[in-house]
């Protein structure tokens, strides 16, 4: 009997790119970071983000990125964006709405307008300027999300007003970005009409959402939601509806996930078939595919991008973090929070995370920007991640006893 040639045999386990090896590296590295976060009383999203970089293809590239891992992050975001709809209270959103319409438009203009003034600086053309100028405006609602679960925030009245306002943020950026690509591409220049379509068909998927919601889900859902089996799958089913419905308004899904959640939660009105559902879904979503999300977010930062840019970076990482944080803060004033609270809304509204990557994505996609200005865009979108659950730890603790609760 030939002998086993144990060389070959090892090479073969460690560098064969096995898909099911990958997840099995991915679950244990983001379990190891979980348990060491805890240790040091951080969120266990920091630990995710930073370990996508050391084992992900940025630094030592143990894990690479692949199609399963891809379809799993999609659904991450998918997952925690339909989960914070679950935990959000449809009655304190529509209480705190003023305050968020106020903190969403500060937290869009300032930014916004800080980004645009700084890329003319650098000479960039009108429709770049515009672009980047936006792409720092968003707000990453599924970091927003997770880090007031991980903060354990939900509670209290900044919550609505942050989720409330992110979206705002996102709508208004999602738009203009639309309408940016149908310019770029038809090189059709300014029009009115694609901008006007863009809000007709962002108008009537909000409208839609609220009759079918309000009106005709309550009535089918009796019969589907008998059984917590069934809750699950309808509840599923639901989200998917609004997700696909979202893309169509030319939006991203998760606006349409996260509204799903809203309806889902104030549908179901049974508590223990509620409880049962949400524990289902707090458990795929936090144990599973949020973290895979969060830890693969990692694999697009470029480290090139500081070599030949870093200037440039460097003011655009500044405008971004600066003019969302003082837009939010300043916001949150004007709607009448106290300074405490206005602080943690400015810092937690900063992540972008993987709305800004889709758009970079798809702006270099079609031409409006180039690889240098997409890497730009990449590493901010990561620090401007790193930075919430890394901030919020410290402020929160110091300042817990000044956050207002809310009232159910």
């Amino acid at each position: 009997m030939a002998p086993v040639e144990l060389g070959p045999l090892i090479e073969e386990i460690v560098f064969h790119r096995s898909s099911t090896l990958n997840l099995l590296l991915v679950m244990v590295v983001i379990w190891s970071a979980g348990v060491v976060c805890r240790w040091i009383k951080q969120p266990a999203l920091l630990g995710e983000l930073l370990a996508g970089i050391v084992f992900g293809p940025s630094l030592f590239g143990i894990i690479q990125p692949d199609e399963t891992l891809n379809v799993l992050a999609e659904l991450g975001v998918f997952f925690l964006m339909f989960y914070a709809g679950l935990e959000s209270n449809p009655a304190q959103l529509e209480r705190f709405k003023k305050q968020a319409a106020k903190v969403g438009a500060g937290g869009y203009i300032v930014p916004f307008l800080m980004g645009f003034i700084t890329c003319r600086f650098y000479d960039l053309p009108l429709l770049q300027s515009i672009f980047i100028g936006q792409a720092l405006s968003i707000t990453a609602i599924a970091v927003s999300a997770r880090v007031l679960h991980d903060l354990n925030l939900t509670g209290f009245r900044i919550s609505p007003v942050i989720m409330g306002a992110g979206i705002i943020d996102d709508i208004i950026a999602l738009t203009v970005f639309t309408t940016l690509i149908d310019m770029t591409v038809t090189q059709s220049g300014f029009q009115l009409i694609p901008i006007l379509l863009s809000l007709l068909k962002v108008a009537s998927f909000f409208a839609f959402s609220a009759i079918f919601g309000m009106w005709i889900l309550p009535k089918i859902s009796t019969y589907l939601v008998a059984r917590e089996a069934k809750g699950f799958s309808f509840a599923l089913i639901v989200a998917l509806l609004f997700g696909f419905l979202a893309e169509i308004a030319g939006m991203h899904f998760i606006i349409g996930a996260y509204i799903a959640g809203l309806f889902v939660k104030r549908t179901v009105t049974s508590k223990e078939l509620f409880a049962k559902i949400s524990d289902r879904f707090v458990s795929i979503t936090y144990g599973f595919l949020g973290p895979i999300f969060f830890f693969c977010l990692s694999f697009h930062v470029n480290f090139k991008a500081l070599q030949t840019h870093l200037g440039m970076l460097t003011v655009l990482l500044l405008v971004a973090v600066t003019g969302k944080f003082i837009g939010a803060y300043l916001g949150s004033r004007w709607a009448k929070m106290n300074k405490a609270e206005s602080t943690i809304i400015g810092f937690a509204m900063n992540g972008r995370g993987a709305v800004e990557l889709i758009i970079a994505s798809v702006g270099l996609e079609v031409g409006l920007i180039n690889d240098d200005l997409f890497s730009i865009l990449v590493f901010i979108a990561f620090i401007t991640t790193l930075m919430p659950p890394l901030t919020l730890r410290i402020i929160v603790d110091r300042v817990a006893d000044k956050l207002v609760k809310t009232i159910d």
